[in-house]
């Protein structure tokens, strides 16, 4: 005996015909059996024990990884319509109305599926982070910092695991550049 087949063990997989007297019918019935001692393996079923174990283990992992890719696209979407919406804002403080639907839109039309998200909330604060409003945006003088901030909540969807609700929420800043 080599070195190579010292400590060798497995099982391989046979059949047996079991075939009923003037029935004309065989049926056939798998059994393992071992190689090194040529007994009858007595677990058949460990294998798909196992099989459902890692199954158990490996989904999750499987659909929670296709989740957090979906979580980043729609994050990256969220931040590329925020980071348009404040240079817009920017350049005119009045198109406040055409920057939350930039926003909207890039989350809605997310490669990744932003249909999962909710709807987008924008946000916009002043230098000293103080929520103001469109109107009080379009007021703010030249050369004035500002805040913009948008958020929307998404729920992955994974199995065998409870589904906890995630807020994104992303912010830019901005300075306004339109001189009266």
């Amino acid at each position: 005996m080599s070195k190579l087949d010292h400590n060798f063990s497995a099982s391989v997989l046979r059949f047996t015909c079991a075939c009923a007297p003037g029935a004309g019918k065989c049926h056939v019935f798998p059994y393992y059996m071992t190689l090194d001692t040529g007994e009858l393996d007595t677990q058949p079923g460990q294998a798909s024990l196992e099989f459902l174990l890692v199954l158990l283990i490996l989904v999750p992992l499987l659909f929670g990884g296709i989740e957090l890719a979906r979580g980043v696209g729609i994050r990256h979407a969220l931040d590329s319509g925020v980071g348009v919406a404040a240079r817009a804002l920017s350049l005119d403080p009045a198109q406040w109305n055409w920057s939350v639907s930039v926003i909207n839109q890039a989350v809605a039309n997310n490669p990744f599926g932003g249909g999962s998200a909710s709807a987008v909330t924008v946000r916009v604060y002043n230098a000293s982070g103080s929520e103001i409003g469109s109107s009080g945006l379009a007021a703010l003088p030249f050369g004035v910092a500002f805040r913009l901030e948008a958020s929307c909540t998404y729920t992955p969807e994974i199995p065998l695991v409870g589904g906890t609700t995630v807020t994104i929420r992303v912010s830019h800043w901005g300075i306004v550049e339109q001189y009266p």
